[in-house]
């Protein structure tokens, strides 16, 4: 008898929570506000804090975002607009601010502050699928994705491209050949019957698009060779070659980051223009 009331008593808490969640969600056809009136394009300064690690600090330059802190890098466009993304949702229900242990905020998982904004990420409710989070003395019901949006680790914001837009080369200079352009056309040098000038521009193509699978700060190893480019404009740009094979690993030494490109899309940047990328240089 008294297994049931406790069950009776189970239920009704369960039927009251609901009802709280029903009151306060949107009616059907309701207009739901999203969580900001910022846009995310207007955003020019990001911080993000994860419980117990450095904060994470980004700010937009003109039309680049920098990362500031731990690291200073090129910052990810895409995974930085997925963090910004949060500013446009429209929260599933709304809750004040008070008693914020059942949501998990006492002690945020993480905070992110964009433009002196904050907002608190706080438990996930498994029933709805949704994450808490706070916002000024409101908690809102969120989609999980924009608490997975959160890197984990500040290298995944690291942009991954080699070169940037404005890094146009004028010459590629490795230790075994050099690709160099005069009077509007590619030469190669030493000289190689092989490599015409579909051959010469599609090799300077693969370094312009380069982008690696990671990009993060140089974990000391020695170079084993060097890879320089001349650009069209501004200083010439040095890579150190850290490793060839399996994977090919990048230092680009003005910014003290090294970029790891697969077996395949590494091998292709060193290999002699008009020759498979299976083939091995010594360079």
């Amino acid at each position: 008898m008294k297994h049931g009331w406790l069950s009776l008593l189970v239920l009704l808490a369960v039927a009251a929570g609901l009802g709280v969640l029903a009151w306060l969600a949107p009616s059907p056809g309701e207009s739901v506000p999203p969580l900001s009136t910022l846009v995310p394009a207007q955003a020019r300064k990001v911080t993000l804090v994860r419980a117990g690690q450095i904060p994470v600090e980004l700010e937009r330059r003109d039309a680049q975002w920098l990362m500031t802190a731990p690291l200073r890098a090129r910052a990810d466009e895409f995974q930085v607009m997925r963090m910004l993304a949060l500013l446009e949702t429209k929260p599933a229900a709304q809750f004040p601010a008070t008693d914020l242990e059942r949501f998990d905020l006492q002690a945020p998982v993480a905070r992110l502050t964009v433009d002196g904004s904050e907002y608190a990420f706080g438990g996930i409710n498994t029933v709805t699928r949704e994450q808490y989070v706070m916002h000024g003395d409101t908690v809102y019901a969120v989609a999980l994705r924009h608490g997975a949006a959160l890197p984990a680790d500040p290298v995944a914001l690291v942009r991954r491209v080699l070169l940037n837009e404005n890094e146009i080369p004028a010459a590629i200079l490795l230790p075994q050949f050099s690709v160099r352009q005069a009077g509007g056309r590619w030469t190669l040098t030493p000289p190689a019957g092989e490599a015409g000038a579909d051959e010469l521009q599609a090799f300077v193509d693969r370094w312009r698009q380069a982008s690696a699978a990671r990009a993060e700060p140089h974990d000391g190893r020695k170079q084993l060779a060097e890879v320089r480019i001349e650009l069209r404009e501004g200083a010439p740009l040095v890579f150190s070659v850290l490793q060839r094979e399996p994977n090919l690993v990048l230092l680009r030494q003005d910014n003290g980051l090294q970029y790891t490109f697969p077996a395949g899309a590494g091998q292709a940047l060193l290999t002699h223009p008009g020759r498979p990328a299976s083939v091995k240089n010594n360079q």
